[in-house]
């Protein structure tokens, strides 16, 4: 018998024990007090696809993806970067407490659940909110 809709139970790790959505970073991202003004940054290390950090695969029906081209993460980690900028801008001029839940294309994709402020400051024209 399946489980309760993913909006209505709360899954292991997903907020990792966060309340306040204020604390929560995009995977590959931390926050940072740099002068008494918090601000994301990136994880140290080599720029991985955004797609990788976003989606992980569980259970026997996971899929082995295959590498994008260079070209395309070069184009998700910028279009990643400019959302973190809208998303930045949008937590000092609004406030909304709510949180959503998304999963990737692929139903052996776990879920991820993000602040409704990440989904407002997705860009409108994409057909997929996150990547």
């Amino acid at each position: 018998m399946p489980g309760p809709h993913p909006r209505y139970r709360r899954a292991a790790g997903l907020l990792d024990g966060m309340r306040n959505f204020r604390d929560w970073a995009p995977p590959g991202w931390h926050w940072e007090v740099v002068s008494g003004a918090r601000r994301l940054v990136r994880n140290p290390g080599l720029v991985v696809d955004p797609e990788l950090f976003w989606w992980r695969s569980r259970g026997p029906q996971s899929v082995q993806r295959e590498p994008a081209p260079e070209m395309v993460v070069r184009r998700r980690v910028r279009e990643e970067d400019q959302h973190v900028r809208r998303y930045m801008v949008a937590l000092d001029a609004r406030f909304s407490s709510t949180w959503q839940v998304f999963q990737g294309s692929h139903p052996s994709y776990e879920f991820v659940m993000v602040p409704s402020l990440w989904v407002f400051t997705a860009r409108r024209s994409r057909r997929r909110l996150l990547y």
